[in-house]
């Protein structure tokens, strides 16, 4: 049986990264005050959503359901307020915080001296603000399961904890100018598509790299308040970290299996 603990194949067990990621941002003011900046205005954000359909959409979905008003109807009403204001909420942090995590990303690469000024290139503006994740379907289908406090997270996060993991990976891939195939054969362990993926017992194997930080990544975004706020920014220095361990050994395995070519068609 694997251990739930395990030496990573880059010399550390992937899981740990969103947690040193955050003694490593409070221990570097270049990179907390980004950091406190940017959750200051998502945290107001999201305030101002949530009272904002309060006030105006929670009465008129209690009349929806029920004429009468009964307490169900209210509490149906209160539940459906809360979870579209997690969306709105979800959708305009993601286009605020994108550019900032690709920023926070090369600035720890480059405090880990592991950025290649020459060869390396920052995520684009464009994939920056790309909505659409890996296994985005599935994640909406889940979404709701987060209405669950800290149970409901944890089940989502690890329903989606590999394409998790791989998005937030996917700023060091680029960096590399990884192919999309060469990709999938890092995150998935062969050539898959998305959906095949999603089917195979090694998409979600405890031993998998890229599931064990998308857990933790997803598990730390799912917590109430500070998760969509403070965590997507902390997790972009732990995609950093882990990219950084990457690098020190010597690069994506799939790449020292291929020869260390990135010459490869998608």
């Amino acid at each position: 049986m694997p251990s739930i603990i395990a030496r990573g194949a880059y010399g550390h067990d992937a899981i740990r990264y969103p947690i040193k990621a955050l003694t490593y941002v409070l221990a570097r003011p270049s990179l907390w005050r980004i950091v406190l900046r940017v959750a200051c205005i998502g945290g107001t954000l999201a305030m101002l959503i949530l009272v904002l359909l309060f006030a105006t959409a929670l009465k008129p979905q209690a009349e929806l359901i029920s004429p009468n008003l009964e307490w169900w109807a209210w509490l149906v009403a209160v539940l459906l307020v809360l979870l579209e204001s997690a969306i709105a909420t979800g959708l305009l942090l993601v286009v605020s915080q994108s550019k900032v995590q690709t920023k926070l990303f090369v600035a720890t690469m480059r405090m880990e001296g592991q950025w290649r000024e020459n060869e390396m290139v920052a995520q684009s503006t464009i994939k920056d603000f790309n909505l659409i994740k890996k296994a985005f379907l599935v994640r909406v289908v889940t979404f709701p399961i987060q209405l669950i406090p800290v149970v409901g997270g944890a089940i989502y996060s690890a329903i989606n904890a590999t394409f998790t993991g791989w998005d937030y990976m996917d700023r060091y891939f680029d960096a590399i100018k990884l192919p999309s195939r060469l990709q999938r054969v890092e995150v998935f362990g062969a050539d898959k598509s998305d959906c095949s993926a999603l089917f195979y017992s090694s998409t979600y194997d405890v031993d998998n790299e890229y599931a064990r930080f998308g857990f933790m990544v997803g598990f730390f975004e799912s917590l109430p308040i500070v998760g969509s706020v403070v965590f997507p920014l902390t997790n972009a220095v732990a995609a950093a970290l882990f990219a950084s361990d990457i690098e020190r050994a010597g690069g994506p395995s799939c790449l020292q299996e291929n020869g260390g070519s990135t010459i490869m068609k998608t």
